[in-house]
């Protein structure tokens, strides 16, 4: 004779079958966020040993140099549009910043090589992988609203090569590129922040889904 013991989370006090009710939603979001994201995996005391790879650190490297951006760009935020031409301090942030996007891109484009020659969708990876091209495309915007947006002739260039484009492909009336105000709000607001919650996505399933073994080496996951 056997029984089926429930097995309850220790934390939320839940077992992941919770129904969902519009009543009391608490214990289905807790469960859900049982199943999916379970502390162990969040907070894993344990490691593959693949992971010490130089190529599996590309990852961590790309989300220190969004952190280094999303910092030097608050600071220049804070002030103002042009306020980094008349200052050594602004000046100094703006080097941090920019250079901080170009180690980003790096470090970004060399994860995304190794995630694709390695097949990192293996094992229900897959919007795993949606999700860090969709980052992918969205920095790219973004670097687009922050060239716009430098108040200087670069970003005078940039904005006339690029009206003619967005004109022909009938957005120029909706996003006007020779406008910095637009571009400032685009850049620090709209993209900034859609790309942000798109890297907390991708970070989420790398957690629940943990990371990708080498081909071959599925053995070594932990």
């Amino acid at each position: 004779m056997t029984s089926d013991a429930i097995v309850r989370d220790p934390v939320t006090n839940t077992d992941g079958d919770e129904p969902f009710s519009w009543t009391t939603p608490s214990p289905w979001v807790r469960s859900l966020l049982v199943r999916n994201l379970p502390l162990r995996r969040l907070l894993p005391d344990t490691e593959p040993s693949y992971v010490s790879s130089l190529l599996y650190t590309m990852g961590v490297l790309t989300l220190a140099s969004l952190l280094v951006v999303v910092v030097s760009g608050v600071v220049l935020a804070v002030g103002g549009v042009q306020w980094w031409h008349t200052s050594t301090l602004g000046a100094s942030v703006n080097s941090v910043h920019f250079w901080g996007v170009q180690a980003f891109f790096l470090f970004m484009a060399v994860h995304a090589l190794a995630s694709f020659f390695t097949m990192a969708w293996r094992g229900g990876r897959g919007f795993t992988w949606v999700t860090g091209v969709l980052a992918f495309l969205l920095s790219v915007v973004t670097a687009f609203t922050g060239f716009l947006m430098l108040t200087n002739w670069d970003s005078q260039y940039v904005a006339q090569q690029a009206k003619d484009a967005f004109n022909a492909m009938g957005i120029g009336a909706v996003w006007n590129v020779m406008d910095v105000g637009q571009q400032f709000t685009l850049h620090v607001v709209v993209t900034s922040g859609l790309l942000g919650f798109i890297v907390l996505i991708h970070l989420a399933q790398i957690r629940r889904r943990g990371v990708a073994p080498p081909p071959g080496a599925e053995y070594l996951e932990v």
